[in-house]
């Protein structure tokens, strides 16, 4: 990607996010388990997904989205070993990023949220660059 291009990408990343965040507030509020959990999960995946892409505007889709699934992972772990629970009881908001409780089916729902974003942000950068090179005529 072109140092032109980041800033247009970074753009979009932080409009993506901020929508994935009030979908994901109105998804973990509104809608019952367990859609809701599973919707929750799939849209912190995306989250996590925008936010690599915010802060890494350069990195290939495919990079973006195993970051994004490692922390998704990462944090799923830390659940099992209670230090979630812990950080929680200390600092409650702490529980929207760190969730509260492992949950093997939590890991497959990271794995659809990465790999749903992946392919959106895939084909998005594919439209931008416009038709392939190979279409072109010759000139």
């Amino acid at each position: 990607m072109s140092r032109a291009a980041a800033p247009r990408r970074r753009a979009g990343a932080g409009t993506a996010l901020v929508a994935v965040v009030v979908a994901g507030l109105v998804v973990a509020t509104q809608v019952p388990d367990p859609a809701g959990d599973v919707g929750g999960d799939v849209l912190y995946a995306v989250a996590a997904y925008a936010l690599v892409a915010l802060v890494l505007p350069r990195l290939r889709p495919v990079v973006v989205a195993a970051l994004a699934l490692g922390w998704c992972w990462v944090v799923e772990g830390v659940q099992a070993t209670g230090l979630a629970s812990a950080v929680n009881a200390e600092v409650p908001p702490a529980a929207w990023l760190l969730g509260s409780t492992f949950a093997v089916r939590d890991l497959a729902c990271y794995a659809a949220g990465a790999g749903l974003a992946l392919a959106v942000d895939a084909g998005l950068r594919r439209l931008a660059a416009g038709p392939a090179t190979a279409a072109r005529p010759r000139t």
